[in-house]
């Protein structure tokens, strides 16, 4: 039973292509373009460190700057909801949405954040969920 909606899952721009269609996700980009007659935000990310796989998640990559990733956010439900110059070219956006081609249930201003604070405490945060379900005991057929 279903106490109520589905939480989203916290996610770097650049995993959204591991989420299923209908996925819940929040995720920070930087404003690149706003296109007012279709109501979408173009939000890119190119991140400052290296990835989990690396030795070292919390050291600069060395091969600064890394691959931007971008994505395309239908912001139409929400854009009544933000006030006007909330939300401007170069901004740090937080988006709450769905994996369609990208709905946003919200997009908010990032205000002052410390990207690679972010970046390394959301690569710590994946670490772990992922050794949670590594150390999940298997099912047993009795």
């Amino acid at each position: 039973m279903s106490l109520g909606p589905n939480p989203a899952s916290l996610t770097l721009l650049e995993n959204l292509a591991q989420f299923p269609l209908r996925s819940k996700v929040r995720f920070l980009g930087c404003i690149k373009a706003y296109h007012s007659a279709s109501s979408t935000l173009i939000v890119t990310h190119t991140t400052m460190y290296k990835s989990p796989s690396s030795s070292s998640s919390s050291s600069l990559s060395s091969s600064l700057p890394r691959k931007t990733k971008t994505a395309t956010v239908d912001i139409a439900i929400v854009v009544e909801q933000i006030p006007i110059g909330e939300l401007q070219i170069g901004d740090w956006v937080n988006v709450l949405g769905y994996i369609t081609d990208m709905q946003a249930d919200g997009a908010t201003s990032a205000g002052g954040i410390d990207l690679g604070k972010y970046e390394r405490q959301l690569r710590e945060k994946e670490n772990v969920d992922r050794r949670s379900l590594d150390t999940l005991p298997t099912a047993v057929n009795i």
